[in-house]
């Protein structure tokens, strides 16, 4: 019979089938529910009958009493837990958990699948007790709270997300990247696998953004612009916020405050007339998920043609530039873009002027990188994170990176706005003010 002290080695239990459950909705279940069948899972697959009482399983999938209890009744009832009661003397009770044949079946079914170490080990540490860690002071709130203590509680409702949060946060990162970008993913597909409605959903995301566990996201659009027209919303997770338990700064931060114009006229600034006069005519959400198009090329390009970038006329970086905005957007007609058509010419220098911006971009920050202690970041990823909505007057670019150039600082903020240009550095996030963080788009400021 298996008690408390089972332990699993880490590689093992990353590989673990338990992740499925992250993407395969189990119906009928709230998000509480599937939160402790997952952490359930990921603790004990494969272990058999474990034997405990209520309290020390609370403990050791560090999810509360309350929701264990009700989840656990739940789960029993819909066969995805075996329970069974067990006399271990006087005042004492206890009972044996285990996984269903049924809940073992479809857990074997998703073998295999793999996540970015940095997203497994933030799941694991959602679905377990060593999320504790508390996020005070970072910079995220709850709305409608206030702090007025003399000595802080070590754990509070205002720095501890809610069970579904950790759940919703579980799925989110099962869906990321090496620098937590989820993109691509739909409100439908969220749902499914979170088991929230639409209006908690929404709640939920919020209150992650407020708390700064989301850094920022862009929403989707639906214009004939895009291909499939259609777009998901991207959201740009944290990794570097404590509440996930990340034993470092998961990505270093390099960003940089400047004077400039308006995002519309510095698209528009070098376009042909006829090219120019389309740009101005995409409205609203629309743009702003073209510009995060064009800042996904130049990331694409820092990441994975770094040497290349060295040479402003590389037509083989042209092409594949080009390749990728052709497959992202499509040449409206009728109605669309303000009522204009726009003829295969036309659409071709269109294509040709967004895949500049991109190259011209990519180019811009590889020479501001390369100046660095490092000599540059070859092979290392990044990605350009979207930057608050500032005045006219005021450019902000926000770099993620798996590497930072500077040993031993892994935070970089450059302001030149006001000259002369002021460099802070920081060991760690954690360390800039928080102001500093919603003005260089760390973070997105609260609603309200």
């Amino acid at each position: 019979m298996f008690r408390i002290g089972c332990h699993h080695d880490t590689k093992s239990v990353l590989s673990m089938s338990f992740l499925r459950l992250l993407r395969v909705a189990c119906e009928r279940l709230s998000p509480e529910e599937r939160l402790v069948l997952a952490s359930f899972a990921m603790h004990f697959e494969g272990c058999g009958p474990v034997q405990m009482t209520q309290r020390e399983l609370s403990g050791r999938l560090g999810i509360s009493m309350r929701v264990v209890a009700r989840a656990v009744s739940r789960l029993s009832a819909e066969a995805h837990l075996v329970v069974d009661k067990v006399s271990v003397g006087r005042g004492r009770p206890s009972s044996t958990y285990e996984l269903s044949a049924m809940m073992q079946a479809r857990l074997n079914d998703g073998r295999g699948e793999s996540y970015p170490l940095v997203c497994e080990q933030a799941i694991k540490n959602l679905l377990s007790a060593k999320n504790e860690q508390s996020g005070k002071g970072y910079g995220g709130t709850a709305p409608g709270k206030s702090v007025g203590f003399k000595k802080p509680p070590s754990r509070s409702d205002i720095d501890q997300p809610s069970a579904s949060a950790r759940w919703l946060l579980a799925v989110l990162f099962s869906y990321s990247d090496e620098l937590g970008v989820v993109r691509g993913t739909t409100t439908s597909e969220l749902r499914r696998a979170t088991g929230m409605g639409r209006v908690k959903l929404k709640s939920q995301l919020q209150g992650l953004v407020d708390r700064g566990v989301i850094r920022n996201c862009i929403p989707g659009a639906s214009n004939t612009l895009f291909v499939g027209t259609k777009v998901s919303t991207t959201y740009f997770l944290n990794l570097n916020h404590p509440f996930l338990g990340l034993d470092r700064d998961a990505s270093a931060i390099l960003a940089l405050k400047e004077g400039g114009c308006d995002r519309r006229d510095l698209v528009c600034v070098t376009a042909p007339p006829i090219v120019e006069r389309f740009l101005r005519g995409i409205e609203g959400q629309a743009f702003e998920v073209f510009c995060l198009r064009v800042d996904e090329y130049a990331s694409f390009l820092l990441t994975n043609h770094w040497a290349e970038l060295s040479n402003p006329r590389c037509p083989e970086l042209t092409k594949l530039v080009e390749g990728m905005v052709s497959a992202d957007f499509q040449r409206p007609d009728g109605n669309a873009a303000d009522g204009a058509g726009v003829d295969e010419a036309t659409w071709a220098m269109v294509v040709e002027h967004i895949g500049w911006l991109a190259l011209y971009r990519a180019g811009w920050i590889r020479e501001l990188v390369i100046r660095m202690p490092s000599g540059g970041v070859d092979k290392t990823r990044i990605q350009i994170s979207p930057a608050p909505k500032m005045d006219d007057e005021i450019q902000v670019t926000v770099l993620l990176m798996e590497r930072s150039p500077v040993p031993q600082v892994n935070c970089l903020l450059f302001n030149f706005s006001p000259p002369p240009c002021v460099c802070s550095l920081y060991g760690e996030e954690a360390e800039i003010p928080v102001d500093e963080r919603y003005d260089f788009g760390l973070l997105t400021r609260p609603k309200g």
